[in-house]
């Protein structure tokens, strides 16, 4: 469902509202509230769960003495268990929690060759050890912040960019979302929605 259907449908609903026709780059006061309670909706869904509909996949190819390398500008959490050195058909263990990578880093204990662990320090993912070769690939599933796919592109985003773009999430719980947000918005009663939200 897109932007647009997901506003008229909510402003429908809602009654009493001119309907417009277009909302981003509309300058008309309703579609300019109904396209932020809109990202509103996405952006607090997105934070509020780990959806299915969210889970893309990323990888690293490793270079000899380099252990850090940036995470994808999308992400938002690991999805469980599913960093796998895919060249030497490891499962990698972490993301590991300070007092581990303190621990592995002290040398006190004689990490195997068999395992790597990693760890995730602001948008950086740490390995353990730092590789010794070039090209080993690394691949996990991870939860995306873009909660919405551009119309124009095929691409994800965490903004709408046009009317025709379509959401990753529920549309029915988007529009129910968009709905008492708008009502809220406008200094109106909005929690017989916000109940059914």
């Amino acid at each position: 469902m897109s932007l647009r259907d997901i506003c008229q449908d909510a402003l429908k609903e809602i009654g009493g509202f001119n309907v417009p026709s277009t909302f981003v780059g509309n300058s008309d006061l309703t579609a300019v509230h109904m396209l932020a309670c809109a990202n509103a909706s996405g952006k607090m869904l997105e934070k509020g769960d780990r959806w299915t509909e969210l889970i893309t996949e990323g990888s690293i190819s490793t270079t000899s003495g380099t252990a850090t390398y940036a995470k994808p500008s999308d992400f938002r959490a690991f999805a469980n268990m599913s960093m796998w050195d895919r060249t030497n058909q490891w499962r990698m263990t972490g993301p590991v929690p300070s007092l581990v990578w303190q621990w592995l880093k002290s040398g006190i204990s004689v990490a195997s060759v068999n395992n790597r662990w990693f760890m995730v320090r602001g948008t950086y993912i740490t390995i353990f050890p730092t590789p010794t070769t070039t090209g080993d690939t690394i691949y996990y599933d991870y939860f995306s912040k873009n909660w919405l796919t551009v119309q124009s592109t095929g691409l994800t985003a965490a903004r709408w960019v046009a009317d025709l773009d379509t959401a990753l999430l529920d549309e029915d719980l988007m529009t129910a979302d968009v709905k008492w947000r708008f009502l809220q918005a406008k200094g109106m009663p909005f929690e017989p929605e916000y109940r059914i939200w």
